[in-house]
């Protein structure tokens, strides 16, 4: 089920990639769109960070179990299952901070926005799946 659902995913992105308006389509957001965008980033933040550190590490250990000779199948495919965790818990914090950004634009301005989201997802997927720092931009989610 959960490689059913990240196939959903990845094929509803590649099919909208084809729709995707040019990146300098201006939102138009007004200052205090600018700055609850800002605040929405921020306070999500710390938690993708600190998540990516832990996958990080995680993928580490197990690349480290694989390449022992002593390597236990049921040890390894624990260490498997908490990646999958880690990885599905920054894609729920990545979906509650997509939909709080919603909730502070105009139905005009959420089209060009989901695409821009859209686009840098599979700009991410293209470079192995390394999220981008998205710096200053007050339109990233």
């Amino acid at each position: 089920m959960k490689k059913v659902a990240m196939a959903c995913i990845l094929l509803a992105c590649s099919w909208v990639a084809s729709a995707i308006p040019p990146e300098d389509e201006p939102l138009q957001l007004s200052p205090p769109q600018t700055r609850a965008l800002r605040r929405i980033r921020a306070r999500f933040e710390g938690r993708l960070q600190d998540l990516q550190l832990r996958l990080e590490g995680r993928r580490l250990e197990l690349a480290q179990m694989i390449r022992s000779d002593a390597a236990d199948k049921a040890t390894v495919k624990a260490k498997l299952d908490e990646i999958i965790n880690l990885e599905r818990e920054r894609q729920q914090i990545f979906v509650d901070q997509l939909f709080e950004a919603k909730g502070q634009l105009r139905p005009a301005q959420w089209g060009p926005f989901r695409q821009r989201v859209l686009r840098r997802l599979l700009q991410e997927r293209r470079m192995g799946g390394q999220p981008q720092r998205l710096g200053s931009d007050p339109t990233s989610p």
